[in-house]
């Protein structure tokens, strides 16, 4: 007992010493309590009795605020609880209830709706502590506390357990201890399957059971009081499911273990019971009467009846079923009036949805009216608005008539100012056409330079369509295997060459007429023309024309190409071809060479592949 006292003394120094701390260094007020508050509230789950210290040291006169009242209350009530002190009274956490229910984060409320029940608890009122488990448990998707849902479950599962409710009783504890698996609370979550197995044994669900029996028979290590609870629940097990093979052997193995425990003894006496040993089960029976210990009374009585109907003791046997009768129909009774509150609450609370649901229907009519009520008054005053601003209107109109008639007075007399002025700007004509005949001279010299620049041009191009004819007939004699369609091609290229240069050499305009006539007859064949102008381009730049071919392009493609190439734009490709597939075609052929529409224009990419190459 001292090692105790000397622990927990040694747990609350650091926290003692860190109050001082806090003490000497703050200010004061409202700053330091709610510093104090944070700490009480971090130590609170690990710690609760050190939480419980701070709380305590707190001068509540300090708490300022409906909100940090509220907080101390919720954290007063907390560390109370943890600390094992049951309180009946809501002196501590009214605070709490009266501003988190109403303004509270979920997890407050939450909080504040499971500590309120568990007061009910402590009161024995079982449908308060119920209601209050229930709407924290609504809330619950909202909340971030898991621990206070899992203990929510477990307090609920307790009222369900009182309320002989066994199948409610099993499902809370089953949820709580899913989260305190998640949580690594294994203690917890080992309680609460034991609670959980009890209920099914109670239902008779042997599967389930069975399903829960594994899983605690493969946790390492439990409390002493769980596995000595795990094997009291082995044996109701074997004795719901009548499997008395297994009876006598657990009663062997395990004896000594069960005798100390209440359910144990009751367990050993519907066992010998079970076996045929009444005498055994009776002693152990009488036992238990005798140590005064807090029991199931339907348990006990229902194990005593069929005790004493077995040795034949039927006045006492009959004596003992009709307690038991009665207090089970005292329990139905209970059961069934639960049921009808509960009913009753429902019916309730669809009033008072059906209520909330009117009076929100009446303040929508309300501010529907409202609104058009505010619309017409925009209306009329946007109405009146502008009637003022029309005879605002009138008013300037005829302020502004009035400044006309004297700007026409005042024109008359610049009239004759404008006369003189008249002879100036005559005299500035003169000027201005002079600078013009300046300016014409200029624009004839300009057009003068353009010409020689363009003769310069002329020449050059001349010069370059002379040399690609003299590459073409150096291509034509050295080339004695040419094919005969590549050949035909090259002498057609040279001819236009020729007749183009003639006409641009010469001035005569026959030469220009014919070779218009030339070029005419040579383009109406399309098909023809896009062949011939391919096959020339195949004879003097076979890698261009190869380029296409490892690229994948049809001979059809190629031609379409070679248009580009002789210097053609996309608009003009598609007025000589007229088809409608021009644009398929153009997508067609920037697919298989990898370009892409945005990245630049196709007749672009021929002429500088056809320089690269």
């Amino acid at each position: 007992m001292k090692s105790k006292i000397y622990y927990h003394i040694w747990r609350a120094v650091p926290v003692m010493i860190f109050t001082v701390i806090l003490c000497l260094s703050g200010c004061g007020g409202s700053s330091y309590v709610s510093r104090q508050l944070d700490i009480a509230e971090r130590l609170i789950e690990n710690h609760p009795d050190s939480s419980l210290f701070i709380l305590n040291s707190i001068d509540v006169s300090y708490l300022k605020g409906k909100r940090e009242k509220a907080h101390y209350a919720l954290l007063m009530s907390m560390a109370l609880d943890k600390n094992y002190v049951d309180t009946t009274t809501f002196d501590v956490l009214q605070p709490a209830i009266d501003y988190y229910i109403e303004n509270g984060t979920p997890d407050e409320k939450l909080r504040t709706y499971y500590y309120q029940g568990r007061i009910y608890q402590n009161r024995n009122e079982r449908d308060s502590a119920l209601r209050a488990f229930v709407k924290g448990l609504d809330i619950a998707e909202k909340c971030t506390d898991s621990l206070t849902i899992a203990r929510t479950f477990v307090a609920q599962g307790i009222v369900y357990q009182n309320f002989y409710d066994f199948g409610a009783y099993a499902d809370n504890y089953l949820k709580a201890a899913e989260i305190f698996r998640i949580k690594h609370y294994t203690v917890d979550e080992c309680e609460c399957l034991l609670n959980a197995l009890n209920g099914f044994i109670i239902l008779g669900n042997r599967e389930s059971a069975d399903s829960l029996i594994n899983l605690l028979d493969k946790f390492g290590m439990l409390e002493p009081e769980q596995t000595q609870e795990l094997k009291n629940l082995k044996v109701t097990y074997t004795l719901v499911f009548k499997l008395n093979k297994n009876l006598k052997e657990l009663l062997e193995s395990n004896n000594d273990g069960l005798t100390f425990d209440v359910n144990g003894m009751l367990n050993l006496a519907r066992a010998y019971n079970r076996l045929g040993d009444n005498d055994e089960a009776l002693r152990h029976l009488y036992y238990l009467d005798e140590t005064g210990a807090t029991y199931d009374t339907l348990k006990y009585l229902s194990i005593k009846y069929t005790v004493l109907e077995d040795l034949k003791q039927y006045e006492e046997a009959l004596a003992v079923y009709k307690d038991f009768v009665e207090r089970l129909e005292t329990i139905n009774s209970a059961k069934f009036e639960q049921q009808s509150r509960s009913m009753e609450e429902k019916y309730q609370l669809e009033l008072q949805a059906e209520r909330e649901a009117e009076k929100i229907k009446k303040l929508i009519w309300i501010c529907i009216v409202g609104f058009v009520f505010l619309v017409m008054v925009i209306i009329i005053g946007t109405l009146q608005l502008r009637r003022n601003r029309i005879k605002k209107d009138l008013a300037i109109q005829k302020a502004r008539t009035a400044e006309l008639e004297n700007e026409s007075l005042k024109a008359e007399n610049e009239l004759t100012l404008q006369k003189a002025r008249t002879a100036e700007l005559e005299n500035e004509n003169l000027k201005t056409e002079k600078e013009k005949l300046t300016l014409e001279n200029r624009n004839l010299q300009l057009e003068r330079d353009n010409k020689a620049l363009e003769a310069e041009n002329l020449a050059h191009r001349v010069a370059e369509l002379e040399s690609e004819s003299d590459n073409l007939r150096e291509l034509l004699q050295s080339q004695d295997e040419m094919p005969e369609e590549v050949r035909k091609a090259i002498k057609t290229r040279i001819e236009m060459l020729n007749s183009y240069l003639a006409s641009q050499i010469s001035d005569h305009k026959e030469f220009e007429k014919a070779y218009d006539t030339w070029v005419s007859e040579l383009t109406a064949n399309k098909q023809e023309f896009m062949d011939s102008n391919r096959l020339a381009f195949q004879a003097s730049h076979p890698g261009f024309i190869k380029y296409f071919e490892d690229h994948g392009l049809t001979e059809s493609e190629i031609n379409y190409v070679c248009l580009y190439a002789i210097g053609l734009r996309g608009k003009d490709v598609g007025n000589y071809m007229r088809k409608r597939s021009h644009v398929n075609i153009s997508s067609t052929i920037r697919k298989k060479l990898g370009i892409d529409k945005h990245d630049t224009n196709i007749g672009i990419y021929v002429r500088k592949l056809l320089k690269g190459l």
